[in-house]
């Protein structure tokens, strides 16, 4: 019983790491922006539409365009929310209007992939960030029930003696 017990408490403690590397690796991944791709108009003028978290249109917001780190235009939106940015090549770019930003793939119009957009959504305000209690994330609470079985069957190994009364004499 004792080697059972022993053995199930090794078990569980060489798991709960691997949970644990496996929330961290499925963290990690979901973190990565996604970067959009949208089909530049014949002037190479990017258009698009700045709004708040309920969809109403952000009114004199500053939209800037970077590439590289590199603020290389900006626009303001109108009473719409509108905003038009020309003289962009294909590339990757950073905009920023308000408190949204996102990254998009500029694509000239004549080469654009089919899933490309013509229009770019910004939402000021919209990214909800959360942390999840203890007892959210189902890895989170395997990691835990895991340790916890683990160190409470290596104190019951220790524990037992079978209801044995030992007497340890040295010579």
């Amino acid at each position: 019983m004792k080697s059972l017990l022993t053995g199930l408490a090794c078990c569980s403690l060489i798991l709960a790491p691997m949970f644990a590397q496996a929330e961290t690796a499925r963290t990690t991944t979901a973190t990565k922006p996604a970067i959009n791709d949208v089909a530049l108009s014949e002037a190479g003028t990017l258009q698009g539409r700045a709004v708040d978290g309920q969809g109403k249109p952000l009114d004199g917001a500053k939209v800037s365009v970077r590439q590289n780190s590199e603020v290389v235009a900006t626009a303001v939106t109108d009473a719409e929310g509108k905003f038009a940015v020309a003289g962009l090549g294909t590339g990757i770019y950073e905009l920023q209007a308000g408190q949204g930003q996102g990254l998009v793939r500029a694509w000239d119009t004549h080469i654009a992939p089919p899933a490309a957009k013509n229009n770019v959504l910004i939402v000021s305000g919209a990214t909800a960030r959360t942390q999840s209690g203890l007892f959210c994330d189902p890895l989170d609470t395997i990691t835990l029930g895991l340790a916890i079985t683990g160190t409470a069957l290596g104190a019951a190994a220790l524990a037992d003696d079978g209801g044995e009364t030992r007497i340890i004499v040295s010579p």
